[in-house]
C-alpha cells in the first residue's frame, strides 16, 4: 500500500508551540494530528486559533479531535474536533 502522506502527532498542550509543528513540516508532514482535550475556559478561548495558526504557520492540514461533551461528567471537555486546511479554511 503507497502513503499517501508523512502525519506529525502531538497532544493537547503541544498545540500551543509552533516550533514542534515546524519540525514535522521540515520533515516533510503534510497533515498535523492533535488529539486534545481543552476544558470549557480553554476551549473557547483557545482551541479553534491554535488549529488554525499551525495550519496557516506551517501551510499543512491539522487535524483536531477531542472528546465529546459531557456536561454530566467530572471534566467536560470543549469538543468541536475539526480539520482546517492550509489555506485556513
Amino acid at each position: 500500500m503507497a502513503a499517501l502522506c508523512k502525519i506529525g502527532i502531538g497532544i493537547c498542550y503541544d498545540i500551543r508551540f509552533p516550533e514542534m509543528a515546524q519540525v514535522y513540516t521540515q520533515q516533510g508532514c503534510k497533515l498535523l494530528f492533535y488529539p486534545g482535550a481543552f476544558n470549557m475556559t480553554t476551549g473557547p478561548a483557545h482551541w479553534e486559533p491554535l488549529i488554525r495558526a499551525r495550519a496557516l504557520d506551517n501551510q499543512l492540514y491539522v487535524a483536531a479531535v477531542s472528546p465529546a461533551r459531557d456536561e454530566k461528567a467530572t471534566y467536560v471537555a470543549w469538543g468541536h474536533s475539526t480539520v482546517i486546511n492550509p489555506w485556513y479554511d
